[in-house]
């Protein structure tokens, strides 16, 4: 892709273009580039709902109703928290 890029002073731009007042009466860079219109179609993108459906297990659908449950049960049934043993202690 081919391109101008040119240093020049604003005032002559400000005879094209409007130009803010902070460029005016500076060097600037002016840099041109082919307009290219946007003519590529989006691509439809295919639904991935479903795409799993092989690897569903219902068993285990089943179950994560009660997962969370089990799980703190399995994990904390035979501890201890901190208030529990010094009250235990205490006796």
């Amino acid at each position: 892709m081919s391109y101008i890029r040119k240093i020049t002073n604003s005032e002559e731009l400000s005879k094209i273009i409007d130009l803010p007042d902070d460029l005016k009466n500076k060097k600037v860079e002016v840099i041109i580039l082919p307009y290219e219109e946007n003519t590529k179609t989006k691509k439809s993108h295919k639904s991935l709902q479903g795409s799993l459906k092989k690897y569903k297990n219902q068993e285990l659908i089943n179950e994560e109703n009660t997962a969370w449950e089990k799980m703190v049960k399995d994990k904390y049934e035979n501890s201890w928290c901190q208030c529990c043993i010094k009250i235990s202690s205490t006796r």
